[in-house]
């Protein structure tokens, strides 16, 4: 009896991944492998022109085409002349809109539009170059339209007023209005804009404000639309995370849906993508996959929403651990920076071909085991029958380091009588930096919105400061953006519903760094949930904790031109003193260092480059000494010379010299003695045995060399006693049975990433040291898998031009945890499991005339090899 893969019966599946079968819905068919390309939206905001998207576009032809790379996108208000990023322009925003209610492209950003062409001619440009076209839409219809009734295209007598309500509309953007699915009108609103859209020749649509809450209605009316327009257009549907009980509706209406909210480059957000894909892997199929958002890698925020403009903020361990879990979870991928400033480690991510395989064609995608913060992941690779293999170590997964709290609140929960604590901190002497943190408390940052009211630092003489006034060196929030005297939604701060004028608001994670003034004794402010979360019906959990330093871990990259990058991970928590922020930004070029160093066996003298990359972080250590306890002291570069492989951000570290080998020179004052360095830096002394040295003291900042550049001068001096690396590598076992393999069986195991074979392995063997936040892929192969299995395929005899026909596959070979791969015209076109049936059929919906070719693939088992029928060609008539 033959077997007919349906979608139905693939549903049914929460462990094998769906497979393609030539049966799925039209629209499905549109995205057999998840979509890979760019989007405006981290780089550009809601402000990206004609040029820049033009620019991406030519990149990636050039560059990324050939590996799979073909959509680009603009993202969100490009009807709107004036907008602005970081955050909207709702205050007087200039729309640009056609007489039936349809927003078209603003012309003083996309020039090309004039005259009633819309996209077309953009989306042209980049067909020309093989490329697709897509564009992001707000669900609704313009309050601009209703305001004006204007006539609904398709209709007698029926305006936009009349097709809409406000009983549901954005919270977030307050361009449009709900359109009313019981409305009479409603149905051809929606079907002229994508008869719009079809006539510029778009591809992709992404439909914001659409997916959380979910809204049925819109979602169905905007299938109907797309699918009567007569255009191909892949729906993407926004912002995450998608209710996971409507996962049968949103798989029968939309290609692609967000997992998550905005997702961006840090960790706190990354770490929690690994319970959010578990929980959707099982839900992933040809033209259905969930979305675990963009890709915010390469030059972001250039005008985006969040943070300053920067390279990506992940370190390299934690970008590959990023694109490791995308291809294995098979997300669409699509990258946020602008493409034409990309590196070539940047590019590396997004061109490796092996990888890219599997995340196309890769099966029964799951997580294998997530204990103790060290995760594996497997599919299958039908083609072969080896196996992948992801492993991670999301260890030291917490936003900051612990060690060294000056206060920690403990979880404050929507368990917690009055949803809040007092904080009344002593504050170390010389106290340089006070950090504020709010953690998730371990559980996820839905709705953590979190409150630090009334922040006062008392100096010594008994003044108060308040921090809502005070300049904040850096700031981060997991969600949204800080809110001074406001909460995150620019709402009043309310705490146990009692409203507060001063305060600074946040979403878990976040932390809020300011520089101290002199003399600073304690730290005070009510700390807990605010109103705004605790209203939502979440369960809010937050921990704030207090600190005297910056307790973000530091993981920086010197350049290359000292023997190659080098990494620098570094534990403030271990510091013996620090300079705090050295910023030309801040006016504040040089201060003292000093710290006890009785009984060092070596000092660390090390320069990290305040977050912002070490672009001219000349850094000077100028006039070290050491300090006998009688008081004598002694010139550190007199004494000592620096242990050998000193680490430098940029060139070679100077002895009695700047960095660029002139005097030492800060603040105009000249300096014959010190070291001249570029963060990131660590240089390394080993004092003398028996030494008598109780302080170290050195004036530090950034030379005058650098005093007038444009970027940069950014840095913290940090003098260390001890090894100031994070140590937090851990060996992650692959249980290659649980992936299965057979107790005993030896493997071999390929790197992915780089291509090293790692040897041949048995059971739990395999067990990489990984640093924390970084990852490993590879490809599992048995390596004593037997001969004499085959594949045999039927196609028939008369093919019709666009008429459907079956294609039958037969194997001979064991068929459980095995598959099939069907290749049209040499590419893949179906790919499913066998599950113990010998005999398949996969349906062709139609070919064009002329010849044409297909083959069968079987995968093997881990026990079998894999086999292929020779290519058949045969003919389409007319």
């Amino acid at each position: 009896m033959k077997k007919f893969i349906t979608a139905a019966l693939l549903l049914m599946s929460a462990v094998i991944a769906f497979a393609q079968t030539g049966r799925e819905a039209t629209f499905q068919s549109w995205a057999l492998t998840p979509p890979m390309g760019w989007n405006s939206w981290d780089c550009y905001g809601p402000t990206v022109v004609e040029s820049e998207v033009k620019a991406n576009a030519d990149y990636m032809a050039e560059h990324l085409l050939k590996h799979g790379w073909e959509y680009v996108v603009v993202d969100i208000r490009w009807f709107v002349e004036n907008d602005k990023a970081g955050g909207y322009n709702q205050t007087d925003p200039i729309y640009v809109y056609d007489q039936w209610g349809r927003y078209t492209p603003a012309l003083n950003r996309f020039p090309s539009a004039a005259d009633g062409k819309g996209f077309k001619p953009l989306a042209d440009y980049c067909h020309e170059r093989g490329l697709k076209f897509g564009i992001h839409l707000m669900r609704g219809l313009p309050k601009i339209a209703a305001k004006n009734k204007l006539p609904v295209k398709g209709t007698e007598g029926i305006t936009c007023d009349m097709i809409c309500n406000n009983d549901s509309a954005c919270t977030w953007l307050r361009d449009n209005y709900k359109v009313d699915c019981t409305k009479p009108g409603a149905q051809e609103y929606y079907n002229s804009c994508f008869d719009l859209y079809a006539q510029w020749g778009v591809d992709f649509v992404k439909i914001d404000d659409l997916a959380r809450p979910y809204h049925t209605g819109e979602i169905e009316m905007i299938r109907r639309a797309i699918d009567q327009c007569g255009r191909p257009m892949v729906l993407s549907i926004s912002p995450g995370e998608t209710p996971l009980g409507e996962v049968e509706h949103v798989k029968t209406h939309a290609n692609m849906w967000r997992t998550v909210d905005d997702f961006w480059d840090n960790w706190t957000q990354l770490s929690y993508q690994f319970g959010v894909c578990a929980k959707w892997a099982p839900y992933i199929g040809p033209g259905t996959w969930p979305d675990a958002d963009m890709l915010p890698l390469g030059r972001i925020s250039i005008r985006g929403e969040r943070g300053q403009e920067r390279w990506s903020g992940f370190n390299d361990d934690e970008k590959y651990t990023m694109m490791t879990l995308w291809t294995i979870f098979k997300s669409p991928l699509m990258f946020g920076g602008d493409l034409p400033q990309n590196d070539d480690k940047t590019n590396a991510l997004l061109t490796n071909d092996d990888v890219l395989w599997m995340h196309h064609y890769s099966l029964a995608n799951r997580e294998v085991s997530n204990e103790n913060k060290l995760i594996v992941w497997s599919a299958d690779n039908p083609a072969n029958g080896d196996k992948y293999a992801a492993l991670f170590n999301t260890g030291g997964s917490e936003f900051v380091v612990t060690d060294g709290a000056l206060w920690r609140s403990g979880i404050i929960s929507y368990l917690t009588t009055g949803y809040a604590t007092e904080a009344d901190v002593a504050l170390p002497k010389g106290c340089r930096e006070l950090a504020l943190i709010v953690t998730d408390g371990g559980d996820g940052y839905n709705c953590d919105h979190a409150d630090w009211i009334n922040p006062t630092v008392i100096l010594e003489d008994g003044t108060e400061v308040d921090l809502t006034a005070r300049e904040i060196l850096r700031s981060t929030t997991g969600w949204g953006n800080m809110g001074i005297n406001k909460n995150i939604h620019g709402e009043k701060l309310s705490i146990d519903n009692k409203q507060y004028d001063k305060g600074i608001a946040v979403h878990a994670n976040s932390i809020l760094l300011f520089d101290m003034p002199q003399g600073a004794a304690r730290f005070k402010a009510i700390t807990g949930l605010d109103n705004s979360g605790i209203s939502q019906g979440s369960k809010s959990s937050v921990e704030f904790m207090v600190y005297g330093f910056d307790p973000t871990v530091r993981r920086e990259w010197t350049d290359q031109r000292s023997g190659g990058n080098i990494e620098l991970v570094i534990d403030p928590s271990k510091q013996a003193a620090t300079s705090g922020y050295i910023s030309k930004a801040l006016g504040r070029q040089s201060t003292t260092l000093e710290a006890d160093i009785t009984g060092a066996e070596k000092l660390y003298l090390v320069v990290t480059n305040g977050g912002d990359n070490f672009i001219s972080d000349h850094a000077d250590w100028a006039n070290p000494v050491l300090v006998r306890a009688d008081g004598t002291e002694v010139s550190l570069t007199d004494l000592l010379d620096w242990d050998s492989n000193p680490v430098n951000g940029w060139d070679a570290p100077k002895k009695n010299l700047s960095n660029d080998s002139h005097r030492l020179t800060v603040g105009g004052v000249e300096y014959d003695k010190g070291i001249g360095c570029n963060s990131p830096s660590k240089i390394t002394y080993t004092l003398p045995k028996g030494h008598d040295f109780v302080k170290f003291r050195s004036t530090v900042g950034y030379d005058d060399e650098v005093a007038s550049s444009k970027e940069g001068v950014t840095m913290e001096f940090r003098l260390y006693t001890q090894d100031p690396t994070l140590d937090e590598s851990a060996p992650v076992t692959l249980d290659l049975t649980a992936i299965g393999f057979a107790q005993d069986q030896p493997c071999r195991i390929r790197d992915m990433w780089t291509g090293e074979d790692m040897g041949v392995y048995r059971n739990s063997e395999f067990a990489p040291m990984l640093a924390s936040h970084a990852s490993g892929l590879y490809t599992v192969s048995a390596t004593d898998r037997k001969d004499g299995a085959s594949v045999s395929i039927s196609v028939p005899k008369k093919i019709k031009a666009s008429k459907p026909f079956d294609v039958d596959i037969n194997v001979s070979g064991p068929t459980q945890g095995a598959y099939v791969q069907i290749l049209c015209d040499g590419k893949i076109v179906g790919s499913f499991a066998l599950d113990g049936s010998a005999n398949v059929q996969y349906h062709c919906s139609g070919l064009s005339a002329g010849q044409h070719t297909f083959q069968a693939v079987y995968s093997g088992t881990t026990d079998t090899l894999n086999a292929a029928t020779e290519v058949v060609t045969f003919k389409v008539k007319a």
